[in-house]
């Protein structure tokens, strides 16, 4: 039997803001969810789990790669919980900016008015993919982006310590995504309790039992990328869990039964760091590398 793992990488925390696309109040950072663990046998460790990198949270209430458990007319995305973490949730909205399911000539994105931020259909952009953007305003205070459907204007930073606004590919899932970039920049709104995600740059790679990843990020297991530095969640081991960065530097969220929990990494088959209780079962795709599980 073999754990898998889950990893949704790391990402960028931006965000639409009024007159252009900032920083949308939460700074840089890597607090997506790291795809889970599971073995490959019946009752293994496969991926995903429950709370967000703040950890705490009940059984995830839909899949976002797969677009699964939320009733017709709403998406499955993370987003922020009641209790102030994150996990995945169902929201309503008019369309879904990865389906492009808007009229033609619309597009559908995140539209700020006011306080509120939410997902519309608005005219289509200008701007194609990794060119540069701003946002417009209309007459009646609505405001969003000049990207083409599909895409998002979001900031980063240049080496001379300006910032440029490009526009990026909405994704739900790594496959939405022209490699080497990944699914990994998540999108933060004033007045929204929305994380959707755009594709961005692959994180740093790791070593998964030295860790090594400078503070406030670890290492932790990703199906598509390897090892990678992401923020680091709070989870303890035993707790239910939605990603593999929900859990504490040194864990991964592998699949128990119908559940999924955190589990600390062990050197396998045998080594330090080892067991305290369980044992350690290989995962699959990262060789040398296992989770303790009873």
């Amino acid at each position: 039997m073999r754990a898998s793992v889950i990893l949704l990488s790391g990402v960028l925390v931006v965000g639409l803001m009024a007159g252009g696309c900032r920083n949308g109040g939460g700074g840089s950072g890597s607090d997506a969810g790291v795809a889970d663990a599971g073995n490959g046998g019946t009752g293994g460790h496969g991926d995903g789990g429950t709370p967000g990198p703040d950890g705490g949270g009940a059984a995830p209430a839909c899949d976002v790669a797969r677009q699964q458990g939320c009733d017709a007319g709403a998406l499955c995305l993370r987003g922020v919980l009641e209790n102030g973490g994150q996990g995945n949730r169902c929201f309503p909205g008019e369309c879904d900016p990865v389906a492009r399911n808007c009229p033609a000539g619309n597009k559908c994105t995140y539209v700020r008015q006011g306080s509120v931020t939410l997902r519309r259909c608005v005219p289509d952009g200008t701007v194609a993919e990794g060119g540069a953007c701003t946002s417009t305003a209309t007459p009646e205070g609505d405001f969003y982006d000049t990207c083409q459907a599909g895409l998002y204007c979001t900031d980063h930073a240049e080496p001379d310590g300006g910032t440029a606004f490009t526009c990026e590919r909405f994704c739900h899932a790594s496959e939405q995504c022209t490699a080497p970039r990944d699914c990994t920049e998540v999108l933060r709104f004033m007045g929204s309790d929305e994380l959707p995600r755009v594709c961005g740059e692959a994180v740093s790679a790791c070593d998964l039992l030295a860790q090594g990843c400078a503070s406030p990020l670890g290492c932790y297991p990703s199906p598509e990328s390897g090892p990678v530095c992401v923020t680091a969640g709070t989870v303890e081991d035993g707790a239910a869990c939605t990603y593999s960065n929900d859990c504490r530097p040194g864990s991964a969220c592998v699949t128990e039964g119908t559940g999924r929990a955190c589990r600390g990494l062990c050197r396998s088959p045998s080594g330090e760091p080892g067991c305290s209780s369980g044992h350690c079962e290989p995962l699959r795709d990262f060789a040398g590398v296992g989770a303790c599980v009873p």
